[in-house]
């Protein structure tokens, strides 16, 4: 630690403020362990199971044994950002937060206040629409269609621009 280091070294080497310091050291070490806990209860991503528990209560979010924390975590931010208004970009994230590595496109349907989601990956598809359903606005529809996609290999043509 940094006591000793905080001080000119005739006083820090002299034998009772050594003494003091010795003793006073491991109790400042404690202090700083504990207000780093502290800070990482603080914030959903970093809080142990005893911080999610609070955080499931204070949401409203009932205990399921079935969930792993990942997805306990993921249901408390789910339901902390549920009061935004619903944006491209917070459902692109949203789709990230809850579909881990997959690729998706979505298109807008205004007047039928519907969206449309494209996936990738089939095994997704559930998941998403669960999420989905627990965090959507009333008023909004989402249609998730699975489209899968075919490598090619070859160089095509086109006038004079290569694809």
């Amino acid at each position: 630690m940094g006591l000793k280091n905080n001080l000119p070294q005739f006083i820090a080497e002299e034998k009772y403020t050594k003494e003091i310091l010795d003793a006073i050291e491991p109790e400042i070490d404690n202090i700083k362990a504990e207000i780093e806990k502290m800070l990482l209860e603080c914030c959903i991503s970093t809080c142990s199971e005893t911080g999610l528990k609070r955080y499931e209560e204070d949401y409203s979010i009932q205990y399921d044994a079935s969930f792993s924390i990942k997805e306990r975590k993921k249901r408390v931010i789910n339901k902390m950002l549920n009061k935004k208004r619903l944006t491209f970009e917070e459902l692109a994230n949203f789709i990230k937060r809850n579909v881990d590595n997959t690729q998706f496109y979505i298109s807008n349907f205004a007047e039928e206040y519907k969206l449309k989601i494209l996936l990738i990956d089939e095994s997704y598809k559930e998941k998403l629409y669960e999420a989905l359903f627990r965090a959507r606005p009333a008023h909004l529809m989402f249609e998730i269609i699975v489209v899968s996609y075919a490598k090619r290999c070859g160089v095509f043509n086109c006038g004079e621009y290569v694809l």
